[in-house]
């Protein structure tokens, strides 16, 4: 379920979890953490915020091929309410999150670790037809995720050059080793690491979020294609929140 997170985090949650058998306890930051260290504001309402915080498309933006796509005019950018915003902008971090959620889905949860074991986050997004994924962050190393039965190529224009390297993946399906296939036989769903200047980030799926969060255990990926829109739509909260690279 589980794979490539950093150091040591997050091993306490899931190990207790699972015994330890859960990959996701490799290098994954903990999400709950001590109370003064983490935020959690579930539950923002995203409809009601003022007009002035709404994000229209800029025709500059939109007319340059290589940046994300903008979010629908009206829209609040990846989801967010203004007040999750300022709370993501004032990490002193380079903040990335999806340019384009498809407006069925909306933010069911943020998580923001600090503390010794460094700085993450993770943005759990779903659906009515209880279809998941997640925007995480992580300051500390990370290593390479295990294979999958299936992978798609992933270019996000905000981690690509303009020769379209280095290249990502997307990796999806049951894990290809057989002896991880037997201890964990659910789908997975999760990309590559994506290096920036802050640390590393990623889309992950359902089986990650149900692992982590009890009250995601309904939780069903989104589709393929869906994911690798999502994550080649990553942006950068700058100024300039379009802007194509960093």
């Amino acid at each position: 379920m589980g794979h490539g997170f950093t150091g040591s985090r997050w091993a306490g949650l899931i190990g207790a979890v699972l015994l330890g058998l859960l990959p996701a306890a490799c290098d994954r930051p903990v999400p709950s953490g001590s109370a003064p260290a983490e935020s959690n504001p579930t539950g923002s309402n995203t409809g009601n915020a003022p007009n002035s915080m709404a994000l229209d498309a800029d025709p500059q933006t939109a007319s340059d091929p290589s940046a994300p796509p903008p979010p629908p005019p009206g829209a609040f950018l990846a989801q967010l309410a203004p007040d999750q915003m300022a709370q993501l902008a004032s990490l002193g971090i380079d903040v990335v999150v999806p340019g384009n959620v498809p407006p069925s889905f909306q933010v069911a949860d943020l998580r923001i670790s600090q503390g010794d074991m460094g700085l993450s986050y993770l943005i759990v997004y779903q659906n009515a037809d209880n279809q998941c994924f997640a925007v995480e962050f992580a300051d500390g190393g990370t290593s390479p995720p295990p294979a999958t039965e299936s992978r798609l190529p992933i270019q996000p224009p905000l981690f690509t050059d303009e020769n379209g390297n280095p290249s990502y993946g997307l990796n999806y399906g049951k894990y290809s080793d057989p002896e991880w296939q037997a201890k964990f036989p659910d789908p997975n769903l999760y990309t590559d690491w994506l290096a920036g200047p802050s640390g590393s980030y990623r889309l992950t799926g359902a089986a990650d979020i149900k692992a982590l969060f009890a009250t995601f255990d309904q939780c069903k990926d989104v589709d393929p294609q869906t994911a690798v829109d999502l994550v080649e739509s990553f942006t950068l909260i700058t100024a300039e929140p379009m802007g194509a690279t960093f």
